[in-house]
């Protein structure tokens, strides 16, 4: 008897199961990050949920799954530990005579003198709450690298599927937002894009970034299919479905680094596809026909029900506007830059951008909304992160250099090889970390813990690949 559909996608009966806690692990963070912490600010109450259940995956990721993720991954863990060790030392308190001498801490001296306080003991960071909610914010993301580095190649397959399913699920809660009200229940967060599609997230460009990497999971999940030419013809239509459906949703977002994303998305599905190969022989015309006819009325139905949404929401004449928003982040770019130079070459302490930003701003630029990020979070990172940080983003460029020219090696891998799998979700993994790269250049996908957990599994299937590779 066959199982239904839902489990094998999730890969939830049988013992099989059971007997993977990897699994378990990496798919319960995957589903509740998306469904509870699509957010980037530190203060949204689904942190009281997120947070102790994050701690609590990590420490059994570590109890769990430790042995086989430090066999199969240990480059990638290696770099974890330093993010969250670097993290650490923002903490550590310090004797006056060293934080007050650390580049831009005067001010801080100037309060405790102002107040007529001792200088106690301080550490390098400039809002330790912000910093204590980075550290974290980290345990997710390393229970999942734990976690995924132990799953085996049927499990990473199984975990496609349910990516795919969430930013289908995704983008039509986005459809149904930009119809509906613009205050209406299917808005998650209290502060969001209303009137716009922004899905399981608060903001409309994280949505679109996720929506434009799904390009790359559709064109592997496609290349990995395995069944009968009748079925591949429906598998293909409903590919060629799902696409058009994305595209219109990220229309709906109104973002416009989203559209130009969408462009990368589809260009590095191509990159990812490799033609399937169908097994057995062709059911009648009949049948043959029949399998058409849906895969086609659905997919028919669902373009034109997505193009005549678009046209009725507010999405594309937000694009067609000057966006004040976008224009205060190029004026503010000089005042990120001046930071830089105020802390170098330690930073500020990760996570205090907005006080760091705030001593600087000028008073031009005060609204009533606060800056909360520097929207280029390359310059972010060495705001709060300084030379240190820096080291570690090159250290990410050279692993992500690796597993490319890894993957370009065995650009020829064909369906027989046993790593085929592997090489297929090794070129997605790589799509989507360049693709969120790409679009920190004017934003912070990765400060939204749904989505770094997103990059984490791309990071892995990258490091699978390369791990295969050097057999």
């Amino acid at each position: 008897m066959k199982k239904p559909i839902l489990d094998r996608v999730l890969g939830l009966s049988g013992e099989s199961g059971a007997q993977h806690p990897a699994y378990i692990i990496v798919l319960s963070a995957i589903v509740l990050a998306f469904l509870i912490a699509g957010g980037a600010r530190d203060d949204l109450v689904s942190l009281l949920v997120w947070r102790p259940v994050s701690a609590l995956l990590f420490c059994l990721a570590v109890a769990q799954c430790w042995g086989g993720a430090w066999q199969r991954g240990r480059p990638l863990l290696l770099f974890g530990t330093a993010v969250l060790l670097l993290t650490g030392l923002h903490l550590v308190p310090l004797p006056p005579s060293i934080w007050t001498a650390l580049p831009g801490h005067d001010v801080i001296v100037d309060v405790y003198r102002s107040a007529g306080m001792d200088l106690p003991w301080q550490p390098l960071s400039v809002a330790q709450a912000r910093t204590w909610n980075v550290l974290f914010s980290l345990l997710g993301p390393l229970a999942v690298l734990i976690a995924a580095l132990a799953l085996d190649s049927s499990r990473n397959r199984q975990l496609l599927l349910v990516l795919i399913g969430i930013g289908m699920f995704s983008g039509v809660i986005g459809m149904i937002q930009a119809i509906g009200p613009s205050n209406g229940l299917l808005y998650f967060y209290r502060l969001t894009n209303n009137g716009l599609g922004v899905g399981l997230f608060a903001n409309r460009n994280h949505q679109a970034a996720f929506l434009a990497t799904l390009y790359p999971l559709l064109a592997a999940n496609l290349s990995l299919f395995r069944g009968k030419p009748d079925k591949l013809f429906f598998q293909r239509a409903m590919t060629v479905t799902a696409a058009c459906l994305v595209f219109s949703c990220a229309l709906m977002t109104g973002s416009r680094s989203g559209i130009v994303l969408l462009l990368v998305g589809i260009g590095f599905g191509w990159w990812v596809y490799r033609p399937p190969a169908s097994q057995g022989r062709v059911v009648g015309v009949r049948g043959r026909h029949r399998s058409r006819l849906v895969g086609l009325s659905v997919a028919v139905f669902l373009l034109v029900l997505g193009l005549i949404v678009v046209a009725n929401t507010p999405a594309l004449q937000r694009l067609l506007q000057t966006d004040p928003s976008s224009e205060l982040r190029v004026q503010a770019f000089p005042v990120v830059v001046e930071a830089i130079g105020n802390y170098f070459p330690f930073g500020s302490g990760f996570g205090t951008f907005v006080e760091v930003y705030q001593v600087l701003e000028p008073d031009a630029f005060v609204t009533a909304f606060y800056f909360n990020h520097a929207h280029n979070d390359y310059a972010e990172w060495l705001v709060t992160g300084g030379v240190p940080a820096l080291l570690l983003f090159l250290w990410a460029v050279v692993l992500a250099g690796a597993a490319f020219l890894s993957l370009w090696r065995r650009r020829g891998a064909v369906r027989d090889d046993p790593d085929y799998s592997i090489q297929i979700l090794g070129r997605a993994g790589f799509a989507i970390i360049v693709m969120l790269a790409l679009a920190s250049m004017t934003d912070y996908p990765l400060r939204v813990p749904s989505l770094l957990l997103y990059a984490t599994i791309a990071a892995v299937w990258c490091a699978n690949a390369y791990r295969y590779n050097q057999k």
